[in-house]
């Protein structure tokens, strides 16, 4: 079997990062999950790989810290979508919530 070494598997992982940065930009959410699922899948191969000093390295502490801001923009761009969603979510329950409320006066003032 072909193993591939610490460096091979950390630039893979940037990789995948940075790919789901673009997706979620684009907002193409299906990639951007199928994206963090290989990535979780190679961070399982990272955490049993032998790493031999590469995180530790000029090379390699500069990819992780790479990946650590992609990581960052990541959580900030989901939790800004999150919270659109539930802005979206509060008004339209509230809208709903007073069309109904008019629905019910208007039927009562009827009888």
């Amino acid at each position: 079997m072909n193993e591939k070494t610490a460096q091979a598997l950390w630039q893979d992982y940037s990789f995948l990062t940075k790919e789901m940065l673009k997706f979620l930009d684009k907002q193409v959410m299906e990639l951007f999950y199928e994206l963090m699922d290989q990535r979780e899948r190679l961070q399982t191969l990272i955490d049993t790989s032998e790493d031999k000093g590469f995180k530790l390295s000029p090379m390699g502490k500069n990819l992780l810290m790479e990946a650590n801001q992609d990581n960052q923009v990541i959580l900030h761009n989901l939790q800004v979508r999150h919270n659109r969603a539930k802005r979206h979510h509060q008004v339209s329950e509230t809208y709903n919530s007073t069309s109904t409320t008019e629905l019910f006066n208007r039927m009562d003032l009827r009888r």
